[in-house]
């Protein structure tokens, strides 16, 4: 008998609002297989604003439980350079460091980096159903603080 593989996550903020987002199995099964398995029970954690990268709200040491490989990554190597895609916005990503474990949320364009001059990749594995709602909550947490976030798998 085959699992039926969730859809979606839902994000709750404690300063207010809440998204969902829809996995994108077909391009990122192995990240959102992790991603899933890891919240088996739900995920709080407070939140960060990116310093350098852009538009982009995150927390670190999420708890997953395997390795997860590069895929629908947001950099690619051509003849010797790192070439970085922007990342237009309304997505979850995750940043692929064992030593970090970045779970994100872009809610407008950034280029994904660790500090000014440090660009790295991140599996882009589900979009944000609510663009315009993901980020009046980027921008508020921006100006005001961004407390904390719950993830969770959504029940359907």
């Amino acid at each position: 008998m085959t699992e039926k593989r969730p859809k979606k996550l839902e994000l709750v903020f404690e300063k207010g609002g809440r998204l969902t987002a829809t996995l994108m199995w077909d391009k990122a099964p192995k990240t959102c297989e992790a991603i899933v398995e890891a919240l088996e029970e739900p995920v709080s954690a407070p939140l960060l604003h990116a310093q350098w990268a852009g538009s982009e709200l995150y927390f670190e040491d999420f708890p997953t439980r395997r390795e997860i490989p590069f895929e629908n990554t947001t950099c690619h190597f051509d003849e010797n350079y790192l070439l970085t895609n922007k990342i237009e916005g309304g997505v979850l990503a995750f940043y692929v460091n064992p030593a970090v474990r970045s779970f994100c949320m872009v809610y407008s364009e950034i280029i994904p980096r660790r500090a000014v001059d440090v660009e790295i990749a991140l599996n882009v594995f589900a979009e944000i159903d609510n663009k315009d709602e993901a980020r009046r909550i980027g921008e508020r947490s921006r100006w005001e603080g961004a407390g904390k976030v719950t993830v969770s798998v959504l029940k359907e």
